[in-house]
């Protein structure tokens, strides 16, 4: 009883930790020299600088990408100087010795917000620019993305409700069954109890959902963001494990009487 509550307290100290230090962690996972290249390759479109964009293209992109299209896409960032540019997606992947990078930064002005990526690669020990893109928003991405309860769906709210009562239930059938006399293997009970089978999944800003039927999830459903600026994704599974033990209980709890008589049993003719 006691290692099991150990246990329990320290797996959720350690997803405390994990969630309080992600910030952290995820700026030590970018790339800086990467990252800041694909930045200043962005300030170079704004300033028009048609030779030094052109130049860092890769093969695939410098037939499409000529002076009008730079300039287009140059006019539809926010006149002025940004009041502030962070990074807020970082995507790397290495294939058959093949790096490639795709970073998202967002980009403030006095007049509105744009979202602007370089995608890159790596090409003896300088980089090529795969593609480029700007968009225009009225909002911050972490305002966009920012967890609210007003203006939702039926559904979203439904995941929620769930998310939230999957892994009270799940616990308190946990406690039962910590309490309950059983023959032998609780502790299979206990690891079938605290996982959900299957998933629903709702983006939390725009409200897409999809199911997943293989799938399993600690305490029975999941809420996360891949970043400040992510969408949160709330996630609720089937408590599967919870519904067996509660349909078995009380079988289970007769087969542990029944042990526990037929040992006394045997105890009482051994004295005898």
């Amino acid at each position: 009883m006691k290692n099991i509550t150990r246990i329990l307290t320290l797996t959720i100290l350690l997803l405390f930790v994990a969630s309080c230090s992600y910030e952290d962690l995820s700026e030590k996972l970018i790339p800086k020299e990467e990252s800041d290249f694909a930045r200043e390759y962005l300030s170079k479109v704004r300033a028009k600088d048609y030779e030094y964009v052109k130049s860092k293209l890769g093969p695939e992109l410098k037939p499409e990408l000529d002076n009008d299209l730079i300039d287009q896409m140059a006019d539809y960032f926010r006149p002025g100087e940004p009041i502030s540019v962070k990074i807020i997606g970082s995507q790397v992947n290495v294939f058959n010795g093949q790096w490639q990078g795709n970073f998202t930064f967002e980009f403030e002005f006095e007049t509105g917000w744009n979202i602007a990526n370089t995608a890159l690669r790596k090409v003896e020990g300088d980089y090529e620019v795969t593609g480029v893109n700007v968009y225009q928003t009225d909002d911050s991405q972490g305002n966009i993305n920012a967890f609210t309860l007003s203006s939702k769906s039926l559904l979203q709210y439904f995941v929620l409700f769930l998310a939230i009562a999957v892994p009270v239930f799940i616990i308190v059938t946990l406690v039962v069954c910590i309490r309950t006399p059983i023959q032998k293997k609780k502790w299979l009970w206990i690891i079938f109890i605290l996982l959900g089978v299957g998933a629903i999944q709702v983006n939390w800003t725009n409200g897409a959902y999809a199911i997943q039927v293989l799938s399993v999830q600690f305490l029975g459903a999941s809420a996360f963001s891949a970043g400040p600026a992510a969408p949160w994704i709330i996630s609720a599974s089937i408590p599967f494990g919870a519904f067996i033990f509660w349909s078995r209980r009380r079988k289970l709890m007769l087969q542990a009487e029944e042990s526990r008589r037929a040992m006394l049993s045997s105890e009482n003719r051994s004295l005898d």
